[in-house]
């Protein structure tokens, strides 16, 4: 089923802006009633009620909506997102088409008070223009005021889904019409991500695998498909594949893994304009994305992350890499994919440390602006978790202004652990390095007087709380000196010490942070 979606809402709440960015995003086309009407009259809103007065008006507001939805049926019924201006629902012809059997009508609701203040000057909005009341909104509040009461009942009717725009930013809102757009759709969320000049989809949902083939480049003939043994998950591809099983377990992030795939992709034939399909874990998605970053100079890439780690974290966001003895990640590349498939059926074969580890991550999201997780469905967690992250690299796709390394918030320390643990044999997952690593950047900065001991309190509360570890194990605690070192091989490291930390402004990048501190917070840390 395709949809027309119409968004309703008193002026301010941001309409025109989110349905613009909504059909961006899905690669639909875009109407906006108001704007029609002023390019078919040739004149301002403001003027045609000038002109002809709101019934006016309202006769060629009706005429737009109507259009709009007969170019919805020539396009062949929907790929539409439409606003509406605020006084259209009141006519009935115009309620019947946002009643109709292919639409999704939405309302952004604010409250007068919120959408005053985003307002401000109502100058060219006719509706609006009322006497100064004297609490602070002027004349636009008393007017958004008594367009509430004569719209709001009508608005609750029309409405399949209400979202509250008063806290929230445009691509807040774009997200959460993705997941309402997901329900009336049988389930699937669209994230969109947007990288540099590129954009791609990821596909959020019970089932999403199905509509893999949609992810794929046009032209590719053949794939290679990337796993481990370990992975159960299987994929159906329309064109030919070949599969490559890679080594289970972080021993496969290397090099050596490169190379050989490398070898096998130019043995199989694998052109520049076919693609590369992950199936699996982190390590899968940033072995098999390396690869096709180096591959003839880059082929195309599409994930299909199969763990809760991968889903929320890993895959998403184009960065690849292998590791080296001196250190995790050390060696990868910026390399978006064309599309990520997050399957949450593959989570269910999973066991509880993998879902564990997963969580690690989710915890950090967390706390960089993700809140109240644990109120959600796994598939809303999952796609609010990408398109959180889908945000921050759209703003800093290679780490080039520092943004981006909040996704890295309770990694330096954690990805000490991991690289301390090759030589002792341990068996601590990425998620739980994660977990210790968000309790102990909460401890340094609480100690560097960024934060206050409650808001640690919250780490542990919300780490321990969610079956995760809050201290470093035993074989790992005895050198502290050895942790330091290996921080400071951190790729956020200009050469001093860099964390991620809480502070009053939120996360965000530290860079030389006394060694003392360091020291001094690794010996604060509980030991199992």
């Amino acid at each position: 089923m395709t949809l027309t979606v119409f968004l309703i809402g008193l002026s301010g709440s941001g309409k025109s802006t989110a349905g613009q960015l909504l059909a961006e995003s899905l690669g639909w086309a875009f109407i906006d009633t108001d704007a029609e009407v002023e390019r078919e009259a040739g004149r301002s809103v403001a003027d045609i009620f000038a002109g002809e007065g709101e019934a006016g008006f309202r006769a060629r507001e009706r005429r737009a909506l109507v259009d709009a939805v007969g170019a919805a049926g020539r396009s062949g019924g929907g790929a539409l997102v439409v606003t509406v201006g605020g006084g259209a629902v009141l006519d009935p012809v115009n309620q019947e088409i946002l009643r109709g059997p292919f639409s999704l009508t939405v309302w952004l609701r604010g409250t007068p008070l919120r959408l005053a203040h985003r307002l401000g000057d109502s100058s060219g909005r006719p509706l609006l223009a009322s006497s100064d009341d004297g609490r602070g909104g002027g004349g636009t509040l008393v007017a958004l005021e008594r367009l509430e009461s004569q719209r709001g009942d009508v608005y609750s009717r029309l409405a399949e889904a209400v979202i509250d725009v008063d806290e929230l930013s445009p691509h807040d809102v774009v997200s959460e019409l993705h997941e309402v757009i997901a329900a009336a759709s049988g389930g699937l969320i669209r994230v969109p991500v947007s990288a540099g000049d590129l954009g791609y989809t990821v596909l959020v949902g019970r089932g999403a695998a199905s509509h893999l083939p949609e992810l794929l480049p046009a032209g590719a003939r053949r794939a290679a498909v990337v796993t481990q043994e370990s992975v159960p998950f299987e994929v159906e591809l329309p064109i030919a594949e070949t599969r490559f099983v890679i080594e289970d377990g972080e021993a496969a992030k290397t090099l050596a893994t490169v190379e050989s795939l490398c070898r096998a992709f130019a043995a199989a034939g694998l052109t520049r304009s076919d693609v590369v399909v992950s199936v699996g874990g982190g390590v899968v998605s940033d072995v098999a994305g390396f690869a096709a970053s180096v591959y003839h100079r880059g082929v195309s890439v599409v994930h299909v992350p199969t763990t809760l780690l991968a889903q929320v974290d890993a895959a998403i966001g184009g960065k690849t890499g292998v590791n080296l003895p001196e250190g995790k990640n050390l060696v990868g590349s910026f390399w978006q994919p064309a599309g990520v498939c997050c399957d949450t059926a593959a989570l269910d074969s999973l066991p509880e440390g993998e879902l564990r580890s997963g969580r690690g991550e989710m915890v950090k999201y967390a706390f960089i602006g993700v809140p109240d997780l644990a109120a959600l469905s796994i598939e809303q967690q999952v796609a609010r978790c990408v398109a959180l992250k889908a945000r921050v690299v759209a703003v800093d796709e290679r780490e080039s202004s520092g943004r981006r390394m909040v996704l890295n918030y309770g990694h330096t320390l954690a990805h000490a652990l991991e690289t301390a643990q090759f030589s002792v044999g341990g068996e601590l997952r990425h998620g739980e390095a994660v977990a210790i690593g968000l309790v102990y950047a909460s401890r340094l900065a609480c100690r560097l007087g960024r934060i206050g001991a409650a808001r640690v309190d919250e780490h542990v509360e919300l780490v321990s709380g969610a079956g995760l570890p809050v201290a470093i194990p035993q074989a790992l605690a005895s050198d502290h000196g050895q942790l330091v070192k290996l921080m400071r091989r951190d790729k956020k490291s200009s050469g001093g010490l860099t964390f991620v930390l809480d502070g009053p402004d939120g996360v965000e990048p530290v860079h030389d942070v006394a060694e003392e501190a360091v020291l001094e917070t690794l010996a604060e840390m509980e030991v199992e």
